[in-house]
This record gives structure tokens, sequence and C-alpha cells, in this order.
């Protein structure tokens, strides 16, 4: 089972449910993002998150990632997952097993 903190830092997302529960990976809010390049305290806060992220053995999941630029800067940060909308718009099943020919695996 993975347990995955979710828009750290926002809401209800905590930094004290790192050590109450056993997390495996960390997402980073859209809203940061979105405004990743432009705006140089979200830059810092994106940053942070995947240093904190990488020192306590997370993994680091970037939501909502539309431009190439935003992806050159997260690989460079070494964050391990971008999720949505750079590669592809959300695909129904049927279309993602055409793309992968995984077969029934879904």
């Amino acid at each position: 089972m993975i347990l995955s903190i979710n828009d750290l830092g926002t809401g209800y997302s905590s930094f004290s449910y790192i050590k109450w529960f056993p997390i495996d990976t960390m997402k980073i809010y859209q809203s940061y993002n979105e405004k990743l390049i432009n705006y140089k305290g979200d830059l810092l806060i994106v940053k942070a998150t995947i240093t904190m992220s990488k020192t306590l053995n997370l993994e680091i999941i970037a939501e909502v990632v539309e431009h190439k630029k935003h992806v050159d800067f997260l690989k460079k940060q070494k964050c391990d997952i971008i999720q949505e909308f750079y590669l592809s718009k959300p695909l129904p099943v049927s279309k993602l097993k055409k793309i992968w020919k995984c077969g029934n695996r879904f």
C-alpha cells in the first residue's frame, strides 16, 4: 500500500502528517506548478518540497504540469513523477490499452 500526502501545506495537509503516518509519496500542489517559472516564491516552495521529500526518502509527484519549461525545471530538481497534461490529457482506459498495448492489466 502506498500512502501519499496530497497538496502539502494546503487545507488539511500538514507537515505533521509526515511523522504521524508512514508516508511514501509527496505531491506538489498544482497552483505552485502553474506559477513555477514566473514567481520566485512558488519556485522556492517547489524546490524546498522536493529537497525535503528526497531527504525523507519520499517519492515526489508534481501534479498538473502543462509546459515544457516546467518539466525541464522539475527534471533538473530530480522530481520523480510529472502528472497530467504535458504529455497527454487524461485518457479513458480503452485508449491507454491501445497506446501501451498492455492487454487486460487495468
